[in-house]
């Protein structure tokens, strides 16, 4: 029964530890950063940049996004929300992944 137990619990950690997914920033500091672009970190960038720039208690806006593996999306560290609206043009991103429904399998004989 114990070691049913210790198996089992063993097991749940090890799925726990697999399941786990991080957002890596690369390069960043209080003035900005960039984040390695996939379409999953695409759709919470903003989420991800606001609470970066939180701990200098700054603004985000996201500057650039270049939607190909191995690029990056660039966000910038602001004291305001509302300095350089037109130098510093905000990006929009997408809020979804968008991945094509899988044609069906036509089996002809």
């Amino acid at each position: 029964m114990l070691r049913r137990a210790l198996l089992s619990l063993i097991g749940v950690l090890l799925l726990g530890a697999a399941a786990r997914a991080e957002i890596y920033i690369y390069h960043a500091n209080d003035t900005g950063g960039i984040i390695s672009w996939s379409c999953e970190n695409e759709a919470i960038a903003q989420q991800v940049a606001a609470a970066y720039c939180a701990r200098w208690d700054k603004y985000h806006r996201i500057t650039s996004v270049h939607r190909r593996y191995g690029d990056f999306i660039g966000f910038s560290c602001l004291w305001s929300p509302y300095i350089n609206p037109y130098a510093l043009p905000a990006v929009p991103t997408r809020y979804t992944c968008y991945y094509p429904r899988p044609l069906p399998l036509i089996i002809t004989k």
